[in-house]
């Protein structure tokens, strides 16, 4: 279905009535998603004031890496109501947040941290073995690498359930009012509770880092650059692990032959957590045309928002054959899970310690769960495609 409400410099042939955040009819996202490499490799829709969809790994990499055409100001659409920062800066403001963050990420500074997630993970799937079923969303993929984040931000382990929420309303939610509400909740609790203090008594954790960093030609970062960057590793510490914790679980608990590989073979899980990142993207990434750009015949405006679907970037037959088939010896698994270009994800070895020490740990102690019979997953796609709801079960000695 097309629309009349389009800008006068595109085509009528290449509007498509297509909304990101609607999964339609269809029951796996990821099918709904590859129905679209039967179009355009480049369309626009109306929704949301108007976009372009790119849906092909060379377009999605492209747009990613050229910062200097494509601006990262507003990375989500609709557009949330405060800039992110880091996430929405541009170079080099971009560059200098991201140096205060880098020594926390280090593989060192992980390789730290990896012992604390296994405890962690261990604990809690302890916490679920002789129940023989769990709603593995709420009681594990939210709470792991959220408790971890609470550990590097060195944050008061009781106001986690208070975070999980303003972190899962400021990713998740398609309604800005929704998003408003969240980020004034973070940034009042930040600007109340923890600023001042580390402001008073720096400690050597991240928040401190940032508070007492260097930027922008040696200034102190502003209260609502603190405030900014304070939210995004609430939601990026949350987002992308929990989503993808969510789908891999999904994929294993359907796939049982590919289960039995890992459990045979631990050793094959770093290989094999990379094919299944290639095959379940979860970000869908916005960007904006900093100047008049023709591309591939297309032509961008200054203004005009891209939005880059790279769960398609994935699923892309020019560049993996058999895309929809999960080959843990496929032999290129390269992917654009963390992105690419200056904003490639800081904390991408973090979650994917997190991820291998999940898969490590639940493997030993429930290697063989299914989906609770009668019962589905429920996915939801948006700016982050989740897994909201996943019941499993497995049988206890």
């Amino acid at each position: 279905m097309t629309s009349t409400n389009f800008p006068a410099h595109v085509p009528a042939e290449l509007v498509r009535g297509f909304n990101y955040y609607d999964l339609g009819d269809g029951k796996d996202l990821y099918e709904h998603y590859k129905k679209l490499h039967s179009g355009p490799d480049i369309f626009y829709t109306p929704e949301f004031g108007g976009h372009w969809v790119l849906t092909r790994y060379e377009d999605i990499a492209h747009l990613l890496e050229n910062d200097k055409d494509f601006s990262s100001r507003h990375q989500t659409i609709p557009y949330p109501p405060f800039l992110v920062t880091l996430l929405e800066n541009d170079e080099p403001l971009h560059s200098d947040f991201r140096n205060l963050l880098q020594p926390f990420f280090t593989p060192k500074s992980i390789g730290a941290l990896e012992q604390v997630a296994t405890d962690l993970t261990v604990s809690l799937i302890e916490g679920l073995v002789d129940k023989g079923e769990c709603e593995f969303t709420q009681e594990f993929a939210l709470r792991m690498p959220i408790i971890i984040v609470m550990n590097v931000l060195d944050l008061p382990s009781e106001d986690t359930p208070y975070l999980i929420q303003i972190s899962e309303d400021m990713v998740r939610s398609a309604d800005p009012k929704v998003q408003e509400a969240a980020f004034g909740r973070v940034f009042e609790y930040f600007a109340t509770k923890i600023i001042p203090a580390r402001r008073a008594n720096p400690g050597k954790d991240m928040v401190s880092a940032i508070i007492h960093g260097k930027v922008d030609g040696g200034r102190v970062p502003t209260d609502m650059e603190i405030l900014g960057l304070c939210s995004l590793l609430i939601a990026g510490g949350l987002d992308t692990v929990a989503s993808m914790l969510g789908f891999i679980t999904v994929f294993l608990a359907n796939n049982p032959e590919h289960r039995q590989q890992l459990i045979d073979n631990p050793a094959l899980i770093p290989s094999a957590m990379e094919e299944m990142f290639r095959r379940h993207h979860i970000t869908n990434i916005g960007r904006i045309a900093v100047r008049d750009i023709d591309y591939k015949g297309i032509h961008f405006k200054a203004g005009d928002f891209i939005l880059a679907i790279t769960a398609l970037a994935g699923l892309d037959e020019r560049r993996y054959p058999d895309p929809l088939t999960v080959d843990f010896n496929r032999e290129d698994k390269k992917h654009l899970v963390f992105g690419r270009g200056p904003h490639q994800c800081i904390g991408s070895f973090l979650a994917r310690t997190e991820i291998r020490v999940f898969l490590n740990e639940w493997l030993k102690r429930i290697p063989h769960f299914e989906i609770k019979a009668g019962e589905s997953p429920l996915v939801i796609p948006g700016k982050a495609n989740r897994v909201a709801r996943l019941p499993l079960t497995w049988k206890t000695l």
